[in-house]
């Protein structure tokens, strides 16, 4: 098996800007197994802004382990955007620490599992400091009977950490009866002056919504993909990057026709 493990060191000075994408994908015929372990470690000055773009399109025998690493001082901002559709394996270990007051950190992360995927998400942000604000939006979907996803995030407000505004929100489309999505979204507040907020839904695409598609003349099929797309849209449309949104579309669009197919083509085994 090949592997790989880069390792990048971003620092940011005082009141600087930066922006930072990292693209995993498998060359072309590489359908071996392969593996990537790579860490990114981040260190914002008071007032330094970043903007951080990960997307995972690698094959499907692929392995992709990550760690990014994020320390912000005060008035910095960090901003995660997450994007994993590829590989039989992922999994992105992510730890913040705010050291400075009125500082801002935002992460959204869309993770689409396919046939024997699993895609695990784990997070960890620390406020130690007045006036921060967060923001946090994790999206999976599960296709397959064999998909599986994880998200284990953890927001703490400490003591100090006051008039923080945090907000946590997971949400999880199950499309096969048998997918599976393991939520533990987790919000530790010792602060008393605070404003934060967390939310974790799990279900299928919803019906009504289903039927008023249907209703404007869209067949069953189209519009559980519209949905789909909307559903993980919120995301993608972060990455701000026309190439990079193209090439993640037609990732989405890939692994949704193959779960079709195999839908139609049991549909149709199971009238002979």
């Amino acid at each position: 098996m090949a592997f790989s493990a880069p390792r990048v060191l971003a620092f940011l000075e005082a009141g600087s800007a930066a922006s930072i994408i990292e693209e995993f994908v498998s060359l072309p015929g590489a359908g071996g197994a392969h593996a990537s372990f790579s860490v990114m470690e981040i260190e914002l000055d008071d007032a330094a802004s970043l903007t951080h773009k990960f997307v995972e399109l690698d094959c499907g025998k692929a392995v992709n382990l990550k760690s990014t690493l994020v320390s912000q001082g005060k008035e910095s901002t960090y901003s995660l955007t997450e994007v994993r559709l590829g590989g039989e394996l992922t999994r992105h270990d992510v730890g913040i620490v705010q050291l400075g007051e009125r500082t801002h950190t935002e992460m959204k992360h869309f993770l689409l599992a396919g046939e024997r995927q699993t895609h695990d998400l784990h997070t960890t942000l620390q406020l130690d400091h007045p006036e921060g604000t967060a923001d946090q939006v994790h999206k999976c979907i599960a296709v397959a009977d064999s998909s599986k996803g994880v998200f284990d995030g953890n927001v703490r407000v400490n003591r100090m950490a006051q008039r923080t505004d945090a907000g946590q929100l997971s949400r999880n489309l199950l499309l096969a009866p048998r997918a599976t999505v393991n939520v533990k979204p987790n919000l530790q507040i010792v602060a008393d002056d605070v404003k934060c907020t967390h939310g974790c839904a799990v279900s299928d695409l919803e019906a009504e919504q289903l039927f008023y598609l249907q209703t404007r003349g869209i067949d069953p099929s189209s519009a559980r993909k519209m949905l789909v797309y909307s559903f993980g849209g919120e995301v993608t449309q972060k990455l701000n990057d026309k190439q990079l949104v193209e090439r993640v579309t037609s990732a989405t669009t890939g692994a949704l026709e193959r779960v079709h197919g195999e839908e139609c083509r049991t549909e149709g085994g199971g009238g002979d």
